[in-house]
């Protein structure tokens, strides 16, 4: 199996091939990470093709100064926080981040499930909110985001275990599970 990098550099030749492998690797986990930051599947689905194609075109990126999926989550952060700017500027109303909590046995329960954790991730500053995001629905690792975000990876740590208290206080204070 290639490295990202490798097959960016394959990509950027022209291998068709490559492309496909590089998008199979990210499509699920990118999208995912925004379509919950920027809450509209729509608006999701055209910042995805926006982001991962922008990626591969872009030559800035230099593997002796971090890994490309590290590097690919930060340009797709950049461009939903871009996004959000441009709402706020227009005057629209902050959108809650969506999230998808297990499946549970009732759907009325997977529905008030989702709700509680929609509305304790609405109450978290947006740092904690794209902190979370980029960890789990991103799956990065603690220095890709702290490469992503230029800080120590001991300051990711604790803010992340910051953010996961915080989400658990406020599940709780909606009625769920700690």
């Amino acid at each position: 199996m290639l490295a990202d990098e490798e097959l960016l550099t394959a990509v950027r030749a022209g291998d068709v091939r490559a492309f496909d492998a590089l998008y199979q690797r990210y499509e699920r986990r990118l999208f995912g990470y925004i379509k919950r930051s920027v809450g509209d599947l729509q608006v999701a689905e055209d910042l995805f093709q926006d982001v991962f194609f922008k990626v591969v075109a872009d030559a800035s990126f230099d593997p002796e100064r971090g890994r490309f999926g590290a590097w690919l989550f930060t340009v797709a952060r950049n461009r939903c926080q871009q996004h959000q700017r441009q709402l706020a500027q227009r005057g629209a109303k902050d959108h809650l981040v969506d999230t998808t909590p297990a499946p549970a046995a009732d759907p009325e329960e997977a529905v008030g499930r989702q709700r509680q954790v929609e509305a304790a991730m609405a109450g978290l500053t947006e740092p904690q909110r794209q902190l979370l995001l980029l960890k789990q629905v991103g799956q990065l690792t603690y220095r890709e985001i702290a490469l992503a975000l230029g800080v120590a990876e001991g300051t990711i740590k604790s803010r992340l275990h910051d953010a996961t208290h915080a989400l658990r206080r406020r599940l709780a204070d909606h009625g769920g599970t700690p």
